[in-house]
């Protein structure tokens, strides 16, 4: 996954969710602290991005994102990635 591809599950999340705080955990976070070009081609290669609500304890935002940019959601199908 390129950075511009995590920003862009990132947006389409916080909008989805109604939340400017979106937490990226698991492989795709060192996309915020590191270039692209600088990770080997396994760090990259995941087409996933997990992500978390810091006020979720219900998961309701989650079943939301899950829903809408999910695994073979319409966004899933459209751009190759999914959250």
């Amino acid at each position: 996954m390129k950075r511009e591809q995590l920003e862009h599950v990132l947006r389409a999340a916080s909008t989805i969710a109604g939340e400017a705080d979106v937490l990226v955990i698991g492989s795709q976070s060192i996309l915020g602290s590191v270039v692209e070009g600088r990770l080997p081609v396994e760090a990259i290669a995941s087409i996933e991005v997990d992500i978390a609500f810091f006020d979720d304890a219900d998961e309701a935002r989650s079943d939301q994102i899950d829903g809408a940019i999910g695994e073979l959601s319409l966004f899933h199908d459209t751009y190759g990635y999914y959250a």
